[in-house]
């Protein structure tokens, strides 16, 4: 290692590839046990295919001599992502979009023999507002009859904490700050309301699911019931139900003080414009490549910012 790249801590857990500065510069090392998926990946069509369409980050390749020890198989840099933001931040819709995002690449993935390996909501960031799929190495070779085996991650990160905000309380969301690895089912499932049953893919993918990991979690691998072969026909019912079911969700907020903030509650139509004027004004003066608008409601003065080409993070 030189003294001038330095991993970071966070990339430990996946033995594809590392993630790691060099002069200031986030790179990702792509190590050997990894290049027939690598290799898979960009001689496919699929990264082509999921770049053109803004679903995953792009990279370009850099020279082995950026790499991070000397076993590395290939170096990339990719396209930085300006703003960093986590799932327990996230709204609703937000994080509804990161998931059928996913769903909508484990499709395309398979249509080149390829699979999600896992589907993580950390896998995905939001640039000018859109979600986009930032793990390269998350894709590996599918291979039919077996099983998904990022379906328990996505129910965790994503069905669960979606169900639980639409169906009991939108702040529930904050449970993924405790649960990193998504909300257990279990729990989940114990949080939800009873008409749930009622809702064929809830009680499927979240419901039964959940009574399934009880019913096996102390067993033994020996004496656990031999996995049917999941075919390909099954698998994209198992993903079209899960799109069904984050589809169908729904929460809508409920009115506050604040809903109409700007025509009753506290601007006069001259105050208004005379604010919109003064924050022109200091935006114009600050010039600044990134801004932050706490406490945005309709998101009117952060329009201002966008408008001067500001990087512009609502709250």
């Amino acid at each position: 290692m030189t003294t001038n790249c330095r991993p970071i801590a966070g990339s430990f857990r996946d033995p594809s590839g590392v993630v790691f500065t060099r002069d200031g510069r986030i790179l990702r090392q792509v190590n050997p046990v990894y290049r027939s998926a690598y290799d898979q990946l960009m001689e496919s069509g699929l990264y082509e295919r999921l770049v053109d369409g803004g679903a995953l980050l792009p990279h370009q390749e850099m020279d082995l001599s950026c790499a991070l020890t000397d076993e590395a198989y290939k170096v990339l840099e990719p396209v930085r992502v300006p703003f960093i933001s986590y799932p327990y931040e996230w709204s609703f819709s937000q994080l509804k979009d990161a998931a059928l995002l996913t769903l909508r690449i484990q499709r395309a993935a398979l249509r080149f023999g390829m699979s999600l390996k896992d589907c993580s909501a950390y896998n995905v960031q939001f640039i000018d507002g859109k979600p986009v799929f930032i793990d390269t190495l998350s894709f590996e070779p599918y291979r039919e009859g077996e099983p998904w085996t990022a379906y328990r991650q996505f129910c965790q990160h994503f069905l669960a904490p979606l169900a639980l905000m639409a169906y009991r309380d939108v702040r529930l969301s904050q449970m993924l700050r405790i649960h990193l690895d998504g909300i257990p089912l279990d729990l989940a499932s114990r949080l939800l309301p009873l008409r749930t049953y009622l809702r064929g893919r809830l009680l499927v993918h979240l419901h039964l699911h959940a009574r399934a990991q009880r019913r096996y979690a102390d067993a033994s691998r020996a004496s656990l019931p031999r996995q049917r072969e999941l075919q390909r026909p099954a698998l994209l019912g198992i993903l079209d139900g899960l799109r069904a079911a984050v589809k169908h969700l729904r929460w809508e907020p409920a009115g506050t003080e604040w809903v109409d903030y700007y025509d009753i509650t506290n601007y006069s139509a001259d105050a208004l414009d005379q604010k919109q004027a003064l924050v022109a004004r200091f935006l114009e003066r600050a010039r600044a490549e990134v801004v932050w608008d706490l406490g945005a409601n309709t998101g009117r003065f952060s329009r201002l910012a966008t408008a001067r080409g500001s990087l512009t993070v609502a709250f």
